[in-house]
């Protein structure tokens, strides 16, 4: 009985083993890309065109983030992703609580199939599209303004965050909802002041995918802001090589610049996106 114990103990402790290497395999592959990028900003140009490849910096400088920071408009081109980013998120959450409201609690004929064609219509590629978008926007005058993008971002990216608010949506009482119609709440009144409350994991969650996707989107950025001071982040960084020139210390550097805000925000609502992303997982 106690070697089958021992046995047993030996087995789960191998597994156990095993488990932790593959987290740490899958750690080391997403973030090794992150390392290679944070280590040649701080490498020179000849460290980074050394043959065979150098991992570490021979001669560790910070020069490319002088570079970068003064002598460059990263700072404009971040500062406009902040703007196109947050407008974009508040307007899809605007919209997307509305319909997933609607879908999570109004019974209508075919709620569950609009919920599916919206999220359908979302895995169109963007080059399909972009073309006759141009073209109206263009017409309207949305082509290089914050407006413009806003308004294409928050068609592109609403699917996912009312998929997200729909889901937890469902997961709140009903009862709830009820004690508020009693109390004299209309639908709108129980979205505001008890729904979205309530629901602050999910929110957090879509908000935060809203806000990730539109900061790393380029292609409709590129399309819809071609003026240079209107440009964001990672159009901005996309055109740093020359004709004759690609200035991988420059382009680094200015990458690894741009992911902080994103991953500061990951690491300090980590909870919530969990929680957001997995509620109705389990009844």
């Amino acid at each position: 009985m106690t070697d089958l114990t021992t046995s047993r103990t030996l087995k789960g402790t191998g597994w156990t083993v095993l488990k932790y290497l593959f987290v740490l395999f899958l750690v080391v592959l997403f973030f090794f890309p992150i390392a290679w990028i944070f280590l040649t900003s701080i490498k020179t140009t000849g460290d980074i065109y050394a043959w065979p490849p150098t991992y570490l910096p021979h001669h560790p400088t910070l020069k490319n983030y002088e570079a970068v920071l003064f002598g460059s408009k990263l700072g404009r081109y971040i500062l406009n992703s902040i703007i196109v980013s947050s407008l974009s998120t508040i307007s899809v959450l605007f919209f997307s609580s509305l319909a997933g409201y609607s879908i999570a609690r109004i019974h209508f004929r075919g709620r569950g199939f609009l919920l599916i064609f919206f999220l359908a219509m979302s895995m169109f590629p963007q080059l399909s599209i972009v073309p006759s978008l141009f073209i109206w926007f263009r017409k309207l005058g949305l082509i290089n303004n914050y407006l413009g993008i806003v308004i294409a971002y928050t068609g592109l990216f609403s699917p996912i965050s009312l998929w997200i608010l729909s889901t937890y949506f469902r997961t709140i009482p009903l009862e709830i909802e009820e004690s508020a119609k009693l109390d004299g709440c209309g639908r709108l009144r129980t979205l505001w002041r008890i729904m979205l409350p309530l629901s602050i994991p999910g929110v957090i969650a879509a908000s935060l995918i809203v806000f990730i996707q539109t900061w790393n989107e380029f292609f409709l950025a590129l399309v819809l802001l071609s003026q240079n001071l209107l440009r964001t982040a990672t159009v901005g960084i996309a055109l740093y090589p020359g004709q004759y020139s690609f200035p991988w210390e420059l382009i680094t550097t200015a990458t690894f610049l741009a992911i902080i805000p994103i991953f500061a925000l990951s690491a300090i609502f980590q909870k919530q996106i969990i929680g957001g992303l997995t509620a109705g997982a389990v009844k």
